[in-house]
């Protein structure tokens, strides 16, 4: 994965937490190695692992990404696989859409600003079950 694709692994401090940086050039390959990587942890791992996005220069503009069996995949294993998932940075409205789905799905997904990255990260290192 590079920033040619729009996504970049971000190191974590903890087996069950996976990040990545979002930027402008996300595009359907992007997409897809994301989604491929966190299939494999989905595979990997007995418990629930939790995920963090961070945006980086990125606008509701550059959401244009074309659907992919890989994504579609892990964001349908998501609701089974995933405990926490943090944005940080997002756009207005996927920030909303966030929320909204909060309250529908089991996984628990908050928003941060990019002011606050460091609640966002408190927030997925701790466990889901140890919560």
């Amino acid at each position: 994965m590079t920033t040619i694709h729009g996504v970049v692994p971000l190191p974590t401090d903890h087996d069950h937490v996976y990040a990545f940086d979002v930027t402008g050039d996300l595009d359907a390959q992007g997409m897809e190695e994301m989604a491929c990587v966190l299939n494999a942890a989905f595979d990997r791992h007995e418990n629930k692992i939790n995920v963090l996005l961070r945006f980086r220069h990125f606008e509701a503009s550059d959401a244009g990404v074309g659907i992919n069996l890989a994504a579609m995949k892990a964001q349908i294993r998501s609701l089974i696989h995933m405990g926490r998932y943090a944005v940080v940075g997002a756009p207005e409205t996927a920030e909303n859409m966030i929320e909204f789905f909060n309250h529908v799905i089991p996984v628990n997904a908050r928003t941060y600003s990019s002011n606050d990255e460091q609640a966002a990260w408190d927030f997925v290192n701790t466990p889901e079950n140890m919560a």
